[in-house]
């Protein structure tokens, strides 16, 4: 190492004197099988990476030994499977914290590797309780599979697959465990893209080092407390590493290439230009390409987001340029940079790639066609510690689950982010659309737990026109997003992408239920008071929602308390029995606030000594402006002689709304079972 370069003082650092290097594509096995599917085994070692020729080398854990892990590339509709083998030391090389959720009690060094944006079964999702330690010798409680299967069915993408293990995630990936994973499809295949040695997978991460070159993460926060090692709430190196190399540079051609830019940072947001000035094309984002190309002069990336472009250097021959990041957090002259492109190679060959007038069609999902609406807060409180803890829905992991979509059901989630920071919330399993964001009053939220908007609606930016599974919530505004359950039911979970805030509870678990219809959870609609507006700019939002509004079958037994309900002789179309009501499914509206919903195996309920027939219960479609929350039927002998009744509302109480949550001492950690369960080959 050169004794003028301190890898712990960036200014020292050269910067564009290491060749940006390509990872390498994994190569699978076959295994015995009519259709003889690839099959992949990929190590999980402790190996010596060097991430700038005057640095020493270093200690990393990687997919096969390497940084980044060899790029798998997949073809739509084709299963593969990959077998992740765990050959790592017993203890970890980062400082860990043993007061986080599943670490206390747990094995020190833990592994499960997630595939990024993937349509997969849950077993084969790299669920953060599927974990296992090396040789399987201690598993976690949801581990069901050694070998995961990955079927593919969905869109051509670039997908990316990292560690997701329980309160370890963050140190798992920073030591080096992703990889990139490309799914191919026939859209790519008739589209004369950049391909070859003209398309690059670019991983972007950030980095410390200590002076002997070894990775640097920090074991405690920047303010004191009692634990130690300690989580910090965020962790952004001082320089930016790509492709496992410090501020690299690449030699190309003056012609067109592809780029498939990854954040892969633990914390650190990229806004990514070039510095001559000179638009990219847009060909796709994280789920896959855009139904047309579109030209950008930058991307926002926060942690796990992808974006597919195309550079065209063909006028650019002799130049050299930076391709520079403008996000303003977090920011100095260093990480400003992230590599560099020279165009100083000849043209080998006349370059016949295409710009595609078109790339995929259309598939958008319509909020009409939603069945729920929910409105998930992110707030914050204190731990047991008195750190910072970041929630979702106001609840910690280990608290039941509480969004349940139902299979082949379209949602729209709301993410109220009531906190002071923007967070990448994202989803598994699903791919969806994000509809707008809009400013709210957060101080009234935090203080009364209203929820106020103070301004128009936001289209989405330019850049995130398409398919997505990672969106930037953003502080002080409702992020709105609709999405389609389909394919798959299981666990899955849905967190923020920033490691910290996911390894310090900021995850929630979602079960997709198969073989039920969508009910509207009792968190899911917020009906609020509705005071004077002050302005024209100030709206109150409500949850009722007419296109919005759920069907509701199979609810055997619903408690009513407040709200009263009398019916009118002209909707109750059908003929009134004594003990058997019939109803008419265009007139009777159902609860969208239910307060409580019990589950029963018989096929009718009771309540005032009226039967309900199952069989009869109403589906509610275009119902607008209509909030229940509680029930009482009024008290009558003989419903057939009922001739006219009126249905009277109640705007529901405070204690509808989701609250922010702050420091207290109710979220008290709960034990674990540890059940080992039967493994099987895929």
């Amino acid at each position: 190492m050169s004794t003028e370069v301190n890898p712990t003082d960036p200014a020292t650092i050269p910067k564009f004197v290491d060749e940006l290097p390509k990872p390498v594509t994994a190569k699978p096995k076959y295994f015995k099988g009519q259709q003889r599917k690839d099959y992949y085994e990929l190590k999980m070692i402790q190996a010596e990476h060097c991430f700038h020729k005057d640095f020493p080398k270093s200690i990393i854990w990687g997919y096969n030994g390497l940084y980044p892990g060899p790029t798998i590339e997949a073809t739509k509709d084709k299963s593969i499977y990959v077998r992740y083998t765990n050959l790592l030391p017993s203890k970890h090389f980062l400082p860990v914290d043993f007061t986080l959720h599943a670490a206390n009690d747990s094995q020190e060094v833990r592994t499960v590797t997630h595939l990024h944006g993937a349509n997969v079964d849950w077993e084969s999702d790299g669920h953060p309780e599927a974990w296992y330690t090396r040789d399987y010798a201690q598993i976690g409680p949801k581990f069901n599979k050694e070998i995961h299967e990955y079927t593919n069915h969905q869109p051509g993408t670039t997908l990316w697959y990292h560690d997701h293990a329980m309160a370890l995630t963050r140190l798992n990936v920073y030591a080096g465990l992703a990889g990139f994973y490309l799914l191919r499809d026939t859209v790519e295949e008739r589209s004369n893209l950049p391909r070859g040695d003209y398309e690059y997978p670019i991983l972007i991460q950030d980095k410390s080092f200590n002076e002997d070159g070894s990775l640097f993460y920090p074991d405690e926060p920047p303010f004191p407390v009692p634990v130690h090692p300690s989580i910090t709430p965020g962790f952004e190196g001082n320089t930016i590493v790509v492709n496992g190399k410090v501020w690299p540079y690449l030699n190309v051609e003056p012609r067109k290439y592809r780029f498939r830019f990854l954040n892969g940072s633990n914390r650190r947001g990229y806004v990514i230009s070039l510095s001559n000035g000179e638009p990219m094309i847009q060909i796709g984002t994280d789920g896959g390409f855009l139904s047309a190309p579109q030209e950008i002069q930058s991307v926002e990336l926060l942690p796990a987001e992808r974006t597919d472009v195309i550079v065209d250097f063909s006028k650019c021959e002799g130049q050299e340029i930076t391709l520079v990041n403008s996000d303003e957090i977090f920011i100095d002259e260093h990480t400003r940079v992230i590599m560099q492109f020279k165009v100083c190679l000849p043209l080998k060959c006349e370059d016949t790639s295409e710009i595609p007038e078109r790339l995929a069609v259309s598939l958008d999902l319509h909020p009409h066609d939603a069945h729920i609406e929910r409105h998930l807060p992110l707030t914050a409180t204190t731990d047991d510690f008195g750190r910072p803890m970041l929630l979702l829905n106001n609840r910690m992991y280990h608290d039941p689950a509480t969004e349940k979509p139902a299979l082949d059901s379209i949602e729209i989630w709301n993410f109220i982010n009531a906190t002071q920071f923007d967070h990448p919330i994202h989803l598994h399993l699903i791919q969806f659309k994000i509809l707008e964001r809009r400013p709210f009053d957060k101080e009234l939220y935090q203080n009364e737990g209203r929820l106020e908007f103070t301004g128009p609606s936001e289209k989405p930016h330019d850049y995130e026109q398409g398919w997505k599974d990672t969106v930037k919530a953003v502080t002080g505004k409702v992020t709105k997003i609709i999405m389609h359950w389909k394919d798959h039911a299981g666990h899955y979970m849905w967190h923020c992408h920033f490691l910290e805030h996911e390894d310090h509870d900021m995850m929630r678990p979602i079960l997709v239920m198969k073989d039920v219809h969508p009910v509207q959870e009792q968190h899911a609609e917020i009906q609020h008071e509705m005071p004077e507006q002050k302005n024209h700019d100030s709206t109150i939002v409500t949850g009722n929602n007419k296109h919005t509004t759920p069907l509701l079958n199979n609810t055997q037994y619903i408690t009513p308390t407040e709200e009263k309900i009398e019916y009118s002789h002209a909707s109750l179309q059908s003929a009134y029995l004594e003990d058997d009501i019939e109803y008419n499914p265009q007139t009777i509206p159902l609860l969208t606030s239910t307060q409580n919903i019990t589950r029963s195996s018989e096929t009718a309920y009771l309540e005032d000594n009226v039967e309900y027939n199952q069989v009869s219960t109403p589906l509610l479609n275009n119902t607008p402006n209509i909030i229940f929350s509680k029930v009482e039927l009024p008290h009558t002998s003989s419903l057939k002689d009922v001739t006219e009744h009126q249905i009277v509302h109640k705007v529901s109480d405070i204690e509808n709304i989701p609250q922010p949550t702050f420091p207290s001492t109710e979220f008290q950690p709960q034990q674990r079972r540890s059940i080992r369960r039967r493994r099987r080959w895929y």
